[in-house]
């Protein structure tokens, strides 16, 4: 975690767990009782649909400043565009989207893309 990176007053302390089928995003305390984590807090998926416009959270990434960004795979209409990036603050409230307005980001996927397993 870059948050972490070099600075041994910082601890990591929550596991961030976004969740695909929800839309929500999930904040473990993993340090209060390492044996027994517990649910610190829960990112509404209409809170960040309201926010951002952005669907579908999936890979959390800690960024030097504190904050946090999560690669979002869609929009709140649940279209698959890949459209963008998440931004939580360091206690975990929706700041906005990490992009710049106007800059958003080619990811793999497009409209009329879907997820598909391997067999």
């Amino acid at each position: 975690c870059s948050s972490c990176h070099g600075d041994p007053s910082v601890k990591r302390r929550f596991l961030i767990l976004p969740s695909l089928l929800s839309g929500r995003v999930y904040v473990v305390d993993t340090a209060t009782n390492p044996r027994a984590p517990s649910l610190h807090k829960v990112v509404e998926a209409e809170d960040i649909a309201e926010k951002t416009g952005l669907g579908f959270p999936h890979t959390s990434h800690c960024l030097a400043s504190g904050d946090i960004m999560i690669s979002c795979l869609g929009d709140k209409e649940g279209n698959a565009d890949g459209n963008g990036f998440l931004l939580l603050d360091s206690e975990f409230n929706v700041k906005g989207r990490w992009e710049k307005p106007g800059h958003r980001p080619f990811l793999a996927m497009t409209s009329g893309t879907s997820l598909a397993t391997r067999r």
